[in-house]
């Protein structure tokens, strides 16, 4: 079975990526979209649930709970009851990767791990474009300091069962820079580098 794992910043174009190889055959699992779904509830009564800060304590309480490996366990199980449906897939693409366990097993399973490079101008400015319900208006530098909380393990949580920005861009196989605003473009020098082309 082929694994993909795609890791990168908010808005550097995880998602666009994963739907590229999903067309292409592959079954795929957003681990931001199952965080985003829990924040949601977890925050309900607050006026920005899917913040980057409320999604990154989320996330960091999903693990802390549930395991590390919480919304991995989630992805295997989603994909094995839809091959035992009888779809036929070319292979896994796990996307918004952002914690070590996450990463070690893909690339125990001789997956690979994509890194998706984009300026973090360019990234504010998208999330600025395309808000999503939930999702505050942030000055650059909050929506830097909230990012940071992803970055690298926090005090006073198991370091396991936090997110590790820094651990997924170092263990990446490959890197796909995604600066401008040509998807073609993005997805062409994608291709070239999972070799789809």
């Amino acid at each position: 079975m082929k694994i993909v794992g795609i890791g990168g910043l908010p808005r550097s174009g995880k998602d666009t990526l994963a739907e590229l190889l999903m067309k292409d055959g592959y079954f795929g699992f957003s681990f931001g979209d199952f965080t985003r779904k829990n924040a949601r509830e977890r925050h309900k009564d607050k006026s920005d649930p899917i913040s980057v800060a409320n999604m990154t304590e989320t996330s960091n309480w999903l693990r802390e709970t549930g395991g590390p490996d919480v919304i991995l366990n989630e992805a295997l199980k989603e994909f094995n009851e839809a091959q035992a449906s009888g779809k036929n897939y070319k292979g896994l693409v796990l996307f918004s990767v952002r914690a070590p366990v996450e990463v070690d097993w893909i690339l125990e399973h001789k997956g690979k791990l994509i890194w998706v490079a984009t300026d973090d101008k360019v990234r504010y400015q998208r999330g600025l474009d395309n808000l999503r319900q939930g999702e505050p208006s942030l000055s650059f530098d909050e929506f830097k300091r909230q990012e940071a909380l992803q970055w690298q393990p926090q005090p006073g949580i198991p370091e396991d069962a936090q997110m590790n920005i820094s651990y997924v861009k170092e263990h990446a196989t490959k890197t796909v820079i995604n600066n401008g605003n040509d998807v073609n473009k993005f997805l062409k020098d994608a291709q070239n580098a999972l070799g789809l082309s």
